[in-house]
């Protein structure tokens, strides 16, 4: 469901290029968010800026939905640096994240409205829709990365194949590059709405800091495992976690890298040892089409939003990054769901978690497709913060 069913809701309003598969298209990485947090505006005190440094929003757990003990806050800062009304990003999914060796962080999003916001919060019916895009935040300034230009936007990363599209997975740094693990999708044959499958897991590299593309290749050929829905940086592996759609349940695959780079030889865990093809051995299910694996001292953590459609956010432990995964506590439960709105692949962010905390971001969307220009906060990230989780 999640991202499959908004992809449903806007499947002919995104279009494609035509080339041959072997092409690499080179983003042109035009910048256009001038936001209404740009960065002069911010520095001189300006009346956009106000409200950019606020203090975390406590969350009333007035129903006791999640664990008593777990404090939650919202992050005003986020919210507020992600209120934006033109030129660039106003609005999109997925939101992963890392933070580059410069300090510069790297948010990757999926399918994402460009253009302009109204002054009333709707959003103007010709704006832009495109597959996936970057936002580059440095201090208080703020950059969407896209291809094509600024009056024609394409999706900052694209296959030339005119019936494929990419959506971005969980992107890690592995030295002086940024390694990208994307699901290249395609058309199923079969019509209507549900007209999509997964062709192949894609890997893109980037140089850094300069953020050139070096290499956009197949990484893993198989449809049936969207790799890199999380993606966790250990001591000696990087553990590549991908889902398998079985109708509305989600299965957990697992690969790992040797010393973080995942553009080398992948082994695949079968349940007891790891070999060298892929297995189909599944660890749990349950787990949504976007999750996260962390660690913390020597325990792993798994946090998935519950499926289907659930608000509440779960978080299970375990010994091993292979599981098992046990001792479920409820972390939140998200307040936005109703009607035709609803929150999916809520995601842990490490580099922005602190003093003990979890940043945390989930997104928002709604069955209703005009429901994302009533409101672009219809179709925008939130943002938390979660205290005494473990």
């Amino acid at each position: 469901m999640t991202r499959h069913l908004f992809w449903a809701l806007i499947f002919l309003a995104i279009t494609g290029c035509n080339g041959p598969d072997e092409e690499i298209i080179i983003p042109s990485r035009e910048v256009v968010d001038t936001g209404i947090y740009d960065l002069d505006d911010v520095e001189s005190g300006g009346e956009n800026s106000s409200s950019l440094f606020c203090s975390p929003v406590p969350v009333d757990n007035g129903f006791s939905c999640w664990d008593l003990a777990v404090d939650v806050s919202i992050s005003c800062h986020y919210d507020s640096l992600f209120n934006r009304y033109g030129d660039g990003w106003t609005g999109a999914d997925a939101t992963y994240s890392t933070t580059l060796p410069d300090g510069r962080r790297f948010w990757l999003f999926g399918d994402t409205f460009l253009g302009t916001v109204n002054p009333d919060g709707s959003r103007p019916g010709g704006n832009p829709l495109i597959n996936n895009s970057v936002v580059i935040e440095k201090g208080k300034s703020f950059k969407t990365l896209h291809g094509g230009t600024k009056e024609a936007p394409r999706a900052f990363l694209e296959p030339s194949n005119a019936e494929h599209w990419y959506w971005p997975n969980d992107p890690t740094v592995y030295g002086n590059e940024l390694h990208v693990l994307l699901s290249r999708m395609g058309r199923s044959g079969t019509g209507g709405m549900w007209d999509f499958h997964l062709v192949s897991t894609d890997l893109a590299i980037f140089s850094l800091p300069d953020l050139e593309l070096i290499s956009l290749e197949v990484k893993e050929p198989g449809d049936d495992v969207y790799w890199g829905a999380a993606v966790m940086e250990d001591d000696e592996y990087t553990y590549i976690y991908g889902i398998k759609d079985e109708g509305l349940n989600k299965f957990v695959s697992i690969a790992r890298a040797e010393d973080g780079d995942i553009s080398g030889d992948w082994q695949f865990f079968d349940g007891t040892a790891w070999t060298d093809e892929p297995n189909g051995h599944t660890v749990r299910d349950g787990t949504s089409n976007q999750f996260s694996v962390f660690k913390s001292e020597s325990t792993y953590y798994l946090m998935t939003q519950k499926i289907v459609f659930s608000p509440e956010l779960l978080l299970f432990s375990s010994s091993t990054p292979t599981g098992p995964w046990t001792n479920q506590k409820t972390l939140y439960c998200t307040p936005e769901l109703g009607g035709n709105i609803f929150t999916y692949n809520a995601f842990v962010h490490p580099e922005l978690s602190r003093d003990g905390d979890l940043f945390i971001t989930y997104n928002v969307n709604s069955f209703e497709f005009g429901d994302l220009f009533t409101d672009v906060r219809n179709y925008r990230p939130r943002f938390i913060r979660v205290q005494n989780w473990q």
